[in-house]
């Protein structure tokens, strides 16, 4: 089965492309009517929210006022991530009952519509992201037309958003709706078609030797981009069931002072993002097989937390891809075709090609593939490693059978 995300900004359309992919045959899922049952007076989170915010948040049936929730938390950050906590976990437990039931009924894709998982961090629990989106200039009239919002509130809805250009960098794929509903129309029938086709040809999860999973950490770099560290990476992705962006914000240092998009440094000397290429390499085997995108975009997203530099974003999904392929085949160096491959891919979740020295490496041309490269293709004794480290790659990627 195919999971996908369906983003973007404010009224950019999503929910209109939501129903077009309905109407041609997926498995949809609309994230924020899921909030509003665990809302709901009797919902999981009905409870917790009104403890937290009190009853001025309540309407005379006692139906939480989502408008007057809305202002709450528009106005204060805090109390912003303070509802996430209490709603997004009800949410999660929620999706996950509903979308076993579509599978049930034997949908082969399921795609949630969810504004914020860029924002938040979560997009990665999906196969493929699709960013809906248009102009700012078009949101705004269509916040100003649609819900009677002045200009000026309409901006600061806008503005409080991430930029929708920013947010597009994280799709694998895109709607664009500043056009008439039949383009619309097209773009969306069009996903659907490929999206059916990706879910039939979606790869089986790996089960990688320990040996040579231990070789990729045990023989790569101890240290990471600032305090991420690959074996703190890995007990983090252990723990969340997989990259979590704003859970591994928290564990930078200095720690984020923001949104985890805005976390990386303008300049980040010192180790690059290329060194966490190991815990990123082994989640996505396990997870999903030999999924080139998927991990593509993982490396991307995690190197965006410490770095800004395209480049370096670049070198660190090269270097992870080569990974994934040394530790699912031991193959070192690889083919040319491959290379070729995973640097065009590269380049395109960087928006750069490549530093010279990570190309290098991955083709073998530097006298050495890189320590972790190296000890993903000879492995390790599994005694080499510590318990926590054996502990961790055991649950992440059990043995091979």
């Amino acid at each position: 089965m195919l999971r996908v995300g369906l983003t973007g900004g404010i009224a950019c359309g999503k929910s209109h492309v939501l129903r077009r992919l309905r109407a041609a045959g997926l498995g949809t899922l609309d994230l924020d009517h899921v909030a509003h049952d665990v809302m709901a007076p009797g919902g999981a989170a009905y409870d917790d929210v009104v403890r937290s915010f009190g009853p001025g948040i309540l309407g005379p049936d006692g139906v939480i006022d989502r408008r007057v929730l809305g202002e709450v938390v528009f106005k204060d950050a805090a109390a912003r991530t303070r509802l996430n906590a209490l709603v997004h976990p009800r949410v999660r437990e929620e999706e996950g009952r509903r979308a076993a039931a579509l599978r049930a009924g034997g949908a082969t894709v399921i795609v949630s519509d969810a504004a914020l998982l860029v924002e938040a961090g979560v997009h990665l629990r999906f196969d493929r992201l699709v960013v809906v989106h248009c102009p700012p200039a078009e949101q705004r009239e269509r916040l100003v037309q649609r819900d009677g919002l002045s200009a000026p509130a309409a901006e600061a809805r806008v503005s409080a958003q991430m930029p929708i250009e920013e947010k597009r960098r994280f799709g694998h794929f895109e709607v664009d709706t500043s056009g008439s509903l039949a383009d619309t129309d097209r773009q969306s029938d069009a996903l659907a078609a490929r999206l059916a086709a990706l879910a039939a040809s979606t790869p089986e999860p790996l089960r990688i030797a320990p040996s040579r999973a231990l070789g990729s950490l045990v023989h790569g770099p101890a240290a990471g981009p600032r305090g991420l560290h690959p074996s703190l990476v890995l007990a983090d992705i252990v723990a969340a069931g997989g990259p979590e962006m704003e859970r591994l914000a928290r564990l930078l240092s200095p720690p984020a002072a923001g949104p985890w998009y805005r976390a990386a440094a303008s300049d980040a000397p010192g180790v690059g993002p290329d060194a966490l290429a190991a815990p990123l390499a082994l989640w996505a085997l396990a997870r999903g097989g030999r999924d080139p995108d998927f991990l593509a975009a993982a490396a991307a997203s995690t190197a965006r937390l410490t770095h800004a530099d395209r480049a370096a974003i670049a070198g660190a999904v090269l270097y992870a891809l080569a990974l994934a392929d040394t530790l699912a085949s031991g193959r070192t160096p690889p083919g040319a075709d491959a290379i070729a491959e995973w640097t065009t891919l590269a380049a395109r979740w960087g928006d750069a090609p490549p530093p010279a020295a990570i190309v290098a490496l991955v083709e073998g041309r530097a006298g050495s593939r890189g320590p972790a490269l190296e000890g993903a293709a000879e492995g390790v004794d599994p005694a080499a490693a510590s318990p926590e480290l054996r502990g961790l790659v055991l649950a992440l990627a059990p043995p091979a059978a």
